[in-house]
């Protein structure tokens, strides 16, 4: 910790703002339209909209290659806010539509080369987003906003080319295909300027999938891919220049999958989440985390695994004094093995600073325990 140069840190962490389901980015212009004529809302409601549309192309060459690259964004934002009394009401919706694409064309003609090459990628996205707020003059504020990202993005590539010395013909084909989805939640309520309590969450998953084949007189490829999903949270609460605590989480895991052909496959999962609370008390501040994770792979007979915990805690007092200490954990093994050394390995390590009226101190270990036994049951 040590002196801070802001009265207080940020006690959330960035996280997706809110989520909706995804019928949304459909089915959202007709519901932000209908809400104009809902006879439990006063007529005339004050609307202002903005947008914007980008795209260009363009032809590059690099040294023996023709490139080109093209982009589309749009972007469309509608606020929709009526005042009642003291009271102002706000809908504030916002899309984003984006592609991007870039081809790669290449003729090689040498005494060791004769071929050509085609390569693309591709990436396309949808966002939409929306938060309703209710201001009270004087007073304070009610907050809620969700959003959705929708995420796709390829790349492929062709190559044939012949080595005129030899005869030899040789084809190389890889292709890769990912995609992501995510939503999130925002909700504050702030009854007070300065006070409130604040709620973040957001989730996520996503897979990939490459390929990869060459042929060259003989024949080799790989095939690979991983599905991945997550979350994190943000809680705080909020009490002005007295205090304020936020705590945080995030959980995420994944299964994989990978070939080598014709010699094998292999298999793997993994497992991590992070922890955290702190938070400020006058000129005191605190923070506290914890990070675990897990690995775990499989190829042919043999089978590793690796995991680590680590912990830290940051305690400081205005610019008087600051401590803070980390401590990490760490095991890892191959089953099954030969090598007692191999079988299992356990690692502790651990930190502490100390600054007491800006002198600091500092200390350190490592220590590694006799090889471990592991036998499996």
């Amino acid at each position: 910790m040590g002196k801070h140069s802001r009265r207080k840190p940020s006690y959330l962490p960035k996280v997706a703002v809110g989520a909706a389901p995804l019928a949304l980015l459909f089915a959202g212009p007709a519901t932000a339209l209908a809400t104009q004529t809902d006879p439990s809302i006063p007529l005339p409601l004050d609307h202002q909209r903005e947008g914007s549309l980008d795209r260009g192309v363009g032809f590059t060459s690099e040294d023996d290659t023709t490139v080109f690259r093209g982009f589309l964004t749009n972007t469309e934002r509608n606020v929709f806010s009526k005042d009642v009394g003291d009271a102002k009401a706000i809908a504030d919706i916002r899309r984003s539509v984006s592609e991007t694409i870039e081809t790669r064309d290449r003729v090689t003609a040498g005494p060791d080369k004769v071929g050509a090459l085609a390569a693309a990628k591709t990436s396309e996205a949808v966002k939409q987003g929306q938060r309703e707020a209710v201001k009270v003059d004087r007073y304070g504020s009610v907050v809620a906003g969700n959003e959705t990202e929708l995420e796709r993005t390829g790349a492929r590539l062709t190559e044939v080319a012949l080595d005129p010395r030899t005869g030899v013909p040789t084809l190389v084909s890889e292709d890769s295909r990912a995609l992501r989805v995510a939503e999130g939640t925002y909700h504050a309520v702030r009854p007070l300027p300065g006070v409130g309590v604040i709620n973040e969450s957001e989730q996520h998953t996503g897979g990939t999938l490459d390929r990869a084949l060459r042929l060259d007189g003989g024949f080799s490829g790989d095939l690979g891919g991983v599905l991945e999903a997550g979350r994190s949270s943000g809680h705080a609460v909020d009490v002005g220049d007295f205090a304020a605590v936020g705590s945080t989480s995030a959980q995420h895991g994944n299964g994989r999958f990978s070939g080598v052909l014709p010699l094998g496959v292999g298999s793997g999962a993994g497992y991590g989440q992070e922890h955290a609370l702190g938070g400020t008390i006058g000129p005191s501040t605190g923070l506290v985390t914890t990070d675990q994770d897990v690995n775990l792979a499989q190829h042919g007979a043999g089978f590793t695994g690796s995991g680590s915990h680590t912990i830290s805690g940051d305690l400081g007092i205005g610019d008087v004094a600051s401590v803070r200490g980390t401590s990490t954990s760490t095991v890892r093994g191959v089953l099954p093995t030969a090598d007692p050394a191999q079988a299992g390995q356990l690692t502790q390590s651990g930190t502490l600073d100390l600054t007491l009226l800006g002198q600091p101190a500092h200390t350190g270990f490592l220590a590694g325990a006799l090889p471990l036994e592991l036998e499996p049951a």
